[in-house]
């Protein structure tokens, strides 16, 4: 079998990007890098389609009519896990070997592992996620002793030791909506749950936070604590929990997601009423970063299929990459895919400045308002450009017998996990209102625009005065909710754009360039007979330049 290119290394927009923000220690961490980039490009990529058509099972008593609630995988998905944590993802953040790889700026190393792996395998993505963001919880809110207890396995890098987690929050009551939450907690900082839990993803994780209202506890949000539930007890009991059946889904179907019966199931408590939702945030917000990093993820890998395909494929007398329709949608994809990359990285950035205490006012509003605005633009991104990755292969991208089908199948839960695009929009707008993160908005954004070439900067000035304005006007408006998406919309495309423009930020090159000039003319065309033609050479210039 042809060995596929390392994805790493084809890549040089993402070694340029890591290059900058990891600084010195981005020479230490490149041997690490590119491994997971050839790894992923060739073994994940086959291994992932196995544990794709083998999903998890279930097996609730052992031979003896004893539950056991264990979740059998093919050998596959061991493989892919070994490659995950072994080779660091959830490692790169804590654990001391790895420091001289990451300097300070270990979200940096872990999502760019990340961001490899996730063009090969989107389910088991979402378990080592799940895995940083329960020991991100427990760093911060967890006593010593569940932090000595937990963390280093959470972060190890050997399967034997190695635990996994999850987050079992969303009930069939409510699911957007957590403050319906309806499972119980007795007791005090050790506390017994009763409920049922509709989305468990990883369920058969090692340590699992949740959400659950202590007796008496006022309704909504504030009347939540957060939990630590552990899979086994510290005497080595299983605990009180059942699973009640795998789900059957559309998409990530390596990873078990389960429904879940909490029986009077011990569990820690990290934060009582009025700290619980509001610390659980830490995890979502993390995770929101995941799935915007997992969506440029899926880009890259559509794009990369396409141009596989179309490069080699004859079809009238040249390959398919040489006519002039199939060369504009390879632009598209490539500019779109280029504009994410560096945008996604922006929310990593600054989400390593502010864990470090480093960031201004101005970037902590940034980032707040960022996560959801990431999340959900290229959640909707990855969704457009697999659909558009399997058009180009054909037929041959809707068989499962190729990978086109199943990053689609996989796409489709990135706009719905971790919050919808309502839900998304609403929470930007929350920011907003909150601590006035469109000041910090419309600061970035024009300070970007500033660098960008005359052209560029010509349509940005008036769209960026036009969002100031449609904002004013919104607040104003008792039905101006109905407009919010638009305006996001708008909002994420200028981010984008601007970011792509600013040599302060390591972009402003000639691909990145050519990419915002690409999209402003996709997606706000002044003429539908536009002068920007598409060729194979500027395909090639910002895919790989």
């Amino acid at each position: 079998m042809t060995e596929t290119p390392n994805w790493f290394e084809s890549e040089p927009a993402l070694q340029r990007i890591l290059e900058r923000q990891l600084g010195a220690a981005f020479a230490k961490a490149r041997p690490r890098l590119s491994a997971m980039g050839k790894k992923c490009a060739n073994e994940v990529a086959r291994w992932a389609d196995l544990a794709d058509h083998q999903g998890p099972k279930l097996v609730t008593h052992d031979r003896d009519g004893v539950r056991i609630d264990e979740v059998q995988y093919h050998p596959a998905y061991r493989w892919m896990q070994e490659v995950a944590y072994g080779d660091g993802i959830v490692a790169a953040t804590y654990d001391a070997a790895l420091a001289p790889e990451r300097g300070n700026r270990p979200r940096t190393l872990t999502f760019g592992l990340g961001y490899l792996f996730g063009q090969a395998e989107s389910g088991l993505y979402c378990p080592v996620c799940m895995t940083d963001g329960t020991a991100r919880l427990l760093r911060k809110f967890g006593s010593a002793e569940l932090q000595e207890r937990y963390i280093p396995r959470l972060a190890s890098r050997d399967l034997g030791r190695l635990y996994t987690g999850a987050m079992f929050l969303t009930e069939k009551e409510g699911g957007s909506d957590v403050g319906q939450v309806r499972t119980v907690a007795k007791g005090g900082t050790t506390a017994k749950l009763t409920g049922d839990k509709w989305f468990c993803s990883n369920v058969d994780a090692d340590v699992i936070m949740t959400l659950a209202r202590p007796e008496g506890a006022v309704a909504g949000t504030k009347g939540l604590g957060l939990y630590c539930l552990p899979r086994t007890l510290p005497d080595g009991s299983r605990n009180r929990y059942r699973v009640e059946r795998i789900k059957d889904k559309l998409g990530v179907r390596s990873m078990p997601t389960g429904e879940v019966t909490l029986d009077g199931a011990e569990a820690y408590l990290l934060g009582g009423p009025g700290q619980g939702f509001r610390q659980m945030c830490e995890m979502l917000n993390l995770s929101r970063l995941y799935n915007a990093v997992a969506s440029v993820g899926a880009m890259r890998r559509s794009l990369v299929e396409a141009l596989g395909w179309v490069g080699t494929r004859v079809a009238f007398g040249r390959t398919v990459s040489q006519h002039p329709l199939m060369s504009e949608i390879l632009l598209d994809l490539a500019a779109e895919q280029r504009a994410a990359l560096r945008w996604a990285f922006r929310g990593v950035e600054l989400l390593d400045k502010a864990d470090a205490g480093e960031a201004s006012a101005a970037e902590d509003r940034s980032l707040r308002l960022l996560t959801p605005m990431l999340k959900y633009y290229l959640g909707k991104k990855a969704v457009w450009a697999a659909s558009e990755g399997v058009e180009a292969l054909g037929g041959n991208g809707f068989i499962e017998d190729w990978p086109m089908a199943r990053v689609l199948r996989d796409a489709q839960v990135l706009p719905i996990w971790e919050g919808t695009t309502n839900v998304l929009t609403l929470d930007a707008f929350r920011a907003i209102r909150k601590v006035a993160a469109h000041e910090a908005y419309f600061a970035e954004v024009e300070a970007l625009a500033g660098e960008a070439p005359s052209d560029v900067q010509a349509r940005l000035s008036p769209l960026l005065g036009e969002l100031g304005s449609a904002l004013a006007e919104l607040g104003g408006d008792p039905r101006g909710e109905h407009a919010l998406r638009d305006w996001t919309d708008r909002a994420c495309l200028l981010w984008e754009v601007a970011l792509l423009c600013s040599k302060k930020t390591g972009a402003g090159s000639e691909g990145d360039l050519r990419a915002a000039r690409r999209i402003l003319a996709r997606n706000l065309p002044t003429s539908l007979l536009r002068k920007d033609r598409a060729s194979p050479e500027e395909v090639q210039l910002v895919a790989f330049g």
